[in-house]
């Protein structure tokens, strides 16, 4: 895939294994969120980087917390793109 982030390759499985795991198709998902199937098919494939809106509206319809879907999309994220706190440097962390 290329071109797609990391992050956005994980959201898309995160929302893909949700959707199947409900007995969704992507055509019912789509239709609850009130956009196209082509559109959530991007959004699997990481192609597509939903809003905040959408996000909220797939989660819901999903009957799944944003926290749980983000949960779900970090463990989906490749090991080295993680960014954990014990990572990341104290001077990351406070503005200058």
């Amino acid at each position: 895939m290329a071109g797609s982030s990391p992050i956005s390759i994980a959201f898309g499985k995160a929302v893909k294994q949700q959707r199947l795991t409900k007995g969704l198709t992507q055509d019912e998902l789509a239709h609850h969120c009130g956009v196209d199937r082509t559109y959530i098919s991007r959004i699997e494939r990481g192609l597509k980087n939903p809003t905040l809106s959408v996000i909220w509206d797939i989660a819901t319809h999903l009957k799944i917390s944003l926290v749980a879907l983000t949960t779900l999309t970090m463990q989906k994220m490749p090991v080295d793109h993680t960014v954990l706190p014990e990572n990341q440097a104290t001077s990351d962390l406070v503005d200058d």
